[in-house]
């Protein structure tokens, strides 16, 4: 029995051996296994010129698009990889792509309808026909979903990203189909369109697979082919929550291109729905058939029209059915519709001013962030009150209606926009926050800056979660006299509460700083940006309540300007960060900011941040975590920071004390020497002193033992005890016959 117990004994002494060994080098392997396989993410990648071939990418790059109506290539890739591909020579921005949504309400009206051309009424489609304006030669793109093959509707032409295997005339969830029956189902069927002669073309955007959800890039390759086809209208009755600066600048180059974009506002109580927010684009809101605003239509400012999207009736996906369905989807293609029968009208596609001036104004008088401009009409509403025959309501209505009219598009576009904030203070009852998604609202939302301020502490302690973060877009930026730039148009493609993660590649290793303007200050503080400088090996986010008005410059040094110790034993560079408002530095923040320091030679659970002290000249341990092959810490200070070892000052504290205990020794035997000469001291006190003497010595062998990597001891002990009780069985102990 006892032979059995020692060689399981000594079997499991041998395994806790190995496994001694290998526990060191299976962590590594953990760890690069965790970083290799890492959350995969969707992302726009938008270059300065020349597109690379992608057969020349990373083979991990997958779904690789490359569109050629703009610099861009849509991709997926792993997220440890954005930052890279940021700093590669070419790219000008990053981001992450985003779900789209249909502008739909799920929720229908089961309210019967005595007709089913009530809509066509109340925007004045039925004083079209009778003028034979059909929609004759307009050319109308709906990206949407797919589009059934009705026979109640007929399409010149259509497309889908998704090629054959899932063609345009594909409709799984019908919200297509429904749309563009809107527009352009024939004059003879029962839900007949507002301009049932346009040339109707589908471009599907939308994976029958995943019915109304699909993502930002796939509208941006949708928006390239509309224009390709040279349409007059582009309709898009969907949208997503975040700016995104590459697909605003499609819809430029389509406004450029003449063509004429009508998008739907959005379903619900947060920010308006991009692109309808843009303000090339025409953004549509929903009303009822009393002209009453729907309760889900968002409230915005840059809401341009309104529209019938209550309980509409069109086709369905199904045989030769038909549906009702709500939301500002329904109303957007009423827009679409009104803008074919101007254009056909007025040979022309400059029928944006038209549109809004042939408006019927609802609610407060003027533009409005309900009803825009008002209901959209084909015409200007003829009153049906007796007073017409008074000369005070004929004189009055030209007088309110005309001014709009001779207001260029652009010059309206402006008056809102400075108008915008004084509204917005003028209607705090209609402050249910619908629009912090939007610039212009974010006048009244600087005050809300420090109520903010809890929120971005516990996100900064949380890093944000920038490697993945949707709301982040890494931009390459500019540089003049060595110092690093950003434009209007990188805060433009940065969302509310977002990340600018500016990237610096190998070729910027000289730039250590960035300037901001005073105004890009206030728009950071406003929007709640946040800053990520983002160097090879460091990182440093700052939150935006950490930003003081007027020109800053944030600095992020390797040299020095002061002397420091123990750089032989740094783990990474050493940076000096600073931040400076109007020429003077800031020390004390507002919020933790957070470090992130990448070190080939740092170690998980060992290596700590530290900063250098000027007032003790000596480093200050931070509470540090090691994540994805980086040392992070946050704190609310600025200052010269670097990756150590603890185990290095603490060698330096030993030799601090060898130095303390030499000097010591040096002064007993000066003071022995002394008293010899002149003999006052007894004799036994030299035998104390040799006792004095022997304790520090003793002492000073324990603190050396203590100092042994406590991983070579476990291995030592662990060795010889393996070896020790090898030895005992196989052949150390004699047998017992």
């Amino acid at each position: 029995m006892k032979k059995l117990i020692l060689k399981f004994g000594s079997l499991f002494l041998a395994c806790m051996f190995i496994f001694a060994l290998l526990a060191p080098t299976y962590s590594v392997f953990a760890h690069e296994e965790t970083a290799d396989s890492g959350e995969l993410v969707d992302i726009i990648v938008r270059y300065e010129d020349t597109v690379p071939d992608a057969e020349t990418l990373d083979p991990s790059y997958k779904n690789v698009r490359t569109l050629d109506f703009l610099p861009i290539q849509t991709m997926t890739v792993p997220a440890s990889a954005v930052k890279e591909i940021s700093q590669q020579k070419g790219v000008r921005r990053v981001s992450y792509d985003q779900e789209m949504t249909t502008s739909e309400d799920t929720e229908v009206s089961s309210r019967a309808l005595t007709d089913n051309d009530w809509n066509n009424e109340m925007v004045g489609a039925f004083d079209a026909w009778d003028e034979g304006i059909t929609g004759t030669g307009i050319k109308v793109a709906v990206i949407d979903t797919g589009f059934y093959n009705h026979p109640d509707i007929t399409y010149s032409g259509g497309y889908s990203i998704f090629g054959e295997e899932d063609p345009y005339t594909s409709d799984t969830d019908g919200h297509g189909t429904h749309v563009a029956g809107i527009i352009g189902a024939s004059a003879q069927s029962r839900v007949r369109g507002i301009a049932p002669d346009v040339q109707l073309y589908g471009i599907k955007v939308y994976s029958s697979k995943e019915g109304n959800s699909t993502s930002a890039s796939n509208l941006l390759a949708g928006i390239q082919e509309a224009v390709k086809m040279g349409v007059d209208i582009i309709n898009i009755s969907s949208g997503f929550q975040n700016p995104n600066q590459d697909i605003h600048d499609a819809i430029i180059s389509a406004k450029n291109a003449g063509i004429l974009v009508v998008a739907a506002s959005g379903n619900g109580s947060s920010g308006i729905d991009y692109p309808a927010a843009y303000k090339e684009v025409v953004a549509v809101a929903s009303v009822d058939r009393n002209r009453t605003i729907a309760s889900d239509s968002k409230i915005s400012l840059e809401n341009e029209l309104a529209a019938p999207g209550l309980s509409i009736h069109s086709l369905n996906n199904t045989g030769s059915g038909y549906a009702e369905n709500s939301g500002t989807s329904q109303a957007t293609p009423h827009v679409t519709g009104i803008a074919a029968l101007l254009m056909q009208k007025q040979g022309t596609r400059q029928v944006r001013s038209l549109l809004r001036s042939n408006a019927t104004d609802l609610g407060p008088e003027g533009r409005d962030d309900r009803y825009g401009f008002g209901l959209v009409r084909y015409s200007k509403e003829v009153p049906i009150e007796e007073e017409p025959t008074e000369e005070t309501p004929e004189e009055t209505v030209p007088e309110e209606t005309e001014p709009v009219e001779e207001i260029p598009s652009e010059e309206v576009e402006e008056e809102a926009d400075t108008e915008q904030p004084q509204e917005e203070v003028e209607t705090p009852a209609d402050s249910q926050q619908p629009s912090t998604g939007t610039e212009i609202e974010t006048p009244s939302e600087s005050t809300n800056v420090p109520e903010e301020t809890p929120e971005n502490e516990e996100t900064s302690e949380e890093e944000q979660s920038v490697d993945i973060s949707e709301n982040a877009v890494w931009i390459r930026p500019s540089e003049s006299n060595g110092s690093a730039l950003l434009s209007e148009e990188d805060f433009a493609s940065v969302a509310d509460n977002g990340v600018i993660a500016v990237s610096f590649d190998a070729t910027m290793e000289s730039i250590d700083q960035l300037s901001l303007t005073s105004e890009q200050v206030l728009m950071l503080r406003e929007r709640n940006i946040s800053i990520l400088i983002a160097k090879l090996d460091m990182e440093w986010l700052i939150p935006s309540s950490n930003f003081q008005e007027g020109e800053t410059v944030l600095r992020f040094s390797k040299d020095l300007s002061q002397e420091v110790s123990n750089i032989e034993e740094a783990k990474s560079p050493l940076y000096q960060m600073n931040m400076t408002v109007n020429g003077a530095s800031i020390t004390e923040f507002e919020s933790d900011m957070t470090y992130r320091f990448f070190s080939d030679a740092s170690e998980e659970n060992q290596d700590h941040l530290y900063i250098w002290s000027n007032d003790e000249e000596e480093w200050i341990i931070l509470d540090s975590t090691y994540k994805n092959g980086a040392v992070v810490s946050s704190l609310n200070e600025v200052g010269t920071l670097g990756v150590f070892s603890p185990a290095a000052f603490e060698e330096t504290e030993d030799a601090e004390e060898e130095d303390i205990e030499e000097e010591t020794e040096v002064d007993e035997e000066e003071t022995d020497e002394e008293a010899v000469v002149s003999e006052d001291t007894p004799a036994d006190n030299n035998q104390n002193t040799e006792e004095t003497e022997d304790a520090e010595a003793n002492q000073a062998g324990v603190s050396d033992s203590v100092n042994i990597p406590k991983p070579v001891v476990i291995i030592s002990v662990v060795t010889l005890a393996s070896f020790g009780g090898g030895f005992y069985f196989f052949g150390g102990k004699p047998k017992i016959k």
